[in-house]
């Protein structure tokens, strides 16, 4: 099997995408950029979770494929309507640009894209929401909640 090849590393992805939010948020607004994000997050879950039909727990399951295949991720551990989310590269890159985790629109991408699976695979709208974010040595632990 081959290893993944790649131009940028997704640490690079996620300045990247930040610095684009960032330009957004400069021409619309604050508020605009984070309801484009979430919007986009949204629509790109729908196609996630396109063609399958379950329960909230294969939902999931779908979403936490998406984050740690992409690499986003380090560990994601899942309890009821919270998720605990570990190593969170977006977390961190806004960290270092001076912002907390959780407010930006590039996490507000990631709340949409629960919210899109969410609905295509179960039928129910819901919506994610930041509790916390914890910074320590390793990184950043985030919690969710929907």
């Amino acid at each position: 099997m081959k290893d993944k090849q790649c131009a940028m590393d997704t640490r690079e992805i996620v300045e990247l995408l930040c610095d684009i939010a960032d330009q957004v948020g400069s021409l619309i607004g604050e508020k605009g950029a984070i309801s484009v994000f979430r919007y986009a997050g949204k629509k790109l879950g729908k196609r996630i979770g396109g063609g399958h039909q379950g329960t909230p727990e294969e939902a999931r399951t779908l979403v936490l494929s998406f984050f740690k295949d992409k690499e986003f991720m380090s560990d994601i551990t899942l309890d009821g309507t919270e998720a605990k989310l570990s190593g969170c590269k977006i977390g961190l890159t806004i960290r270092d640009r001076g912002i907390h985790a959780g407010s930006h629109a590039l996490c507000h991408f990631g709340y949409g894209l629960i919210d899109g699976v969410m609905e295509s695979v179960t039928g129910h709208k819901i919506l994610t929401l930041h509790k916390e974010s914890t910074y320590h040595d390793d990184g950043i632990t985030c919690l969710e909640k929907w």
